[in-house]
């Protein structure tokens, strides 16, 4: 038996593995559609071994045998970068004015001006809203399925150095609208106890608006095209916990890869839908030329491309530890192929513990930066806060942006 359950390990890391290309969570290495969830971000964004409600849907559709069947009616979440208060402000009194005045400008002012962007830009600003529309689990004698649907905006800047001391400013707006279908299937019943396996059906929309240019080419009357995709998204994940494990709690290793469809957003330009955060900035239909929509598009088809990822992952769970419910600690490692970031960078490593009912507390280290965070819930009502961080440079300690993300979930069980 453990042989057998050796393989079947063995078979779903191969799987995961063959599958390199950017990070399975992090939006400036991959273009997949998710919505993360903070109760993970604040466990050190680890997880993909660990069983949870927050989990089958966008880490490992194999959970799903393993929870209870639940129906959320409706969750709201929201996530910015601590810096993005001083980014609006910068903005709003520095370079909003200097781009109505087509930078025309004093060299002093100007000089200053471009010194002070480039010092903000060095820490990258983001900000998510995300909606969770009706979504459920109903998982039965070894059988669970689940499905719903989801919509996220985000918003990512950050800048570099164009040469000659201008910076050069990177803006990328998202949206994404999603239909989820998951289905796991317990591997009991082959003689295989408590080995899981797992599958999620993505149907999404997306909205794209993007900009990367140097500051002093942003014109008063800068508008950006909005371009539409759609795409059809496969993903498959496995879980083992150790039937045979000697010491108390339990022990699971767990994987999942994704976008493993040759199904790439196929951006076009069609318009200017009213979309949240985009009002003003995207341009009028009739003021694009076919040839420079054409241009928009090729660059995004190259630009904004999916790939393939994955995550592997370890946990381990205690009913009860030192007068504390629910211990769990669990290490994740998103894997790519591009070898863009220090290995380091991609491991996520957890812990959290439920320290009073309806009160748990989480913590983590997240490519090489704490995270924390908690839940709490009154009935059907769940809150859950988290500070995490992302790294947005090749290296742990390189390009930090912390972001806090707060959710308000209404959910029966």
């Amino acid at each position: 038996m453990r042989a057998c359950c050796y393989t079947i390990l063995v078979a779903c890391v191969l799987v995961v593995a063959s599958a390199g290309a950017a990070t399975a969570q992090n939006n400036r290495f991959t273009q997949r559609s998710f919505v993360p969830s903070p109760s993970v971000r604040a466990f050190g964004d680890a997880g993909v071994a660990l069983p949870g409600p927050d989990r089958p849907f966008f880490y490992n559709p194999a959970h799903l045998p393993r929870l209870s069947s639940h129906f959320t009616i409706l969750g709201l979440q929201a996530a910015a970068s601590q810096n993005l208060r001083d980014q609006i402000r910068f903005f709003n009194d520095r370079l909003q004015p200097a781009i109505e005045a087509n930078f025309e400008m004093e060299a002093g002012a100007l000089e200053s001006l471009y010194r002070d962007a480039s010092r903000r830009g060095r820490r990258p600003v983001r900000g998510t809203g995300a909606v969770v529309l009706p979504s459920f689990v109903y998982s039965t004698s070894g059988l669970g399925l689940g499905g719903g649907l989801f919509a996220k905006t985000s918003l990512n800047y950050r800048l570099g150095d164009a040469g000659l001391g201008v910076p050069e400013v990177y803006l990328l707006s998202r949206t994404d609208l999603m239909a989820v279908l998951s289905l796991g299937l317990s591997l009991e019943p082959l003689g295989l106890p408590g080995a899981s396996v797992g599958g999620t059906v993505t149907r999404g929309r997306r909205f794209l608006s993007f900009e990367k240019k140097p500051l002093d080419a942003f014109a008063p009357d800068e508008t950006a095209l909005l371009l539409q995709g759609r795409t059809l998204q496969l993903d498959l994940g496995g879980l083992y916990t150790i039937p045979w494990w000697p010491f108390a709690g339990r022990l699971s290793v767990g994987g999942a890869a994704y976008d493993l469809l040759d199904s790439s957003y196929a951006y076009t330009y069609g318009g200017a839908p009213q979309i949240p955060f985009l009002d003003g900035f995207v341009a009028e239909a009739e003021s694009v030329d076919a040839g420079t929509a054409a241009r928009e598009e090729d660059r995004a088809r190259r630009r904004f491309g999916l790939r393939p990822s994955y995550r592997v992952g370890v946990a381990y769970r205690l009913p009860a530890l030192s007068g504390v419910d629910d211990v769990a600690v669990a290490a994740d490692y998103q894997g790519y192929g591009d070898d863009r970031q220090h290995p380091l960078a991609r491991l996520h490593l957890g812990a959290r513990a439920e320290v009073t009912d309806g009160l748990m507390l989480r913590a983590g280290l997240s490519a090489g930066y704490p995270t924390g965070g908690l839940g709490v819930q009154f009935g059907a009502v769940h809150l859950d806060y988290a500070v995490h961080a992302f790294e947005e440079g090749r290296a742990p300690g390189q390009t930090e942006t912390y972001v806090q993300t707060a959710r308000f979930m209404l959910r029966i069980q």
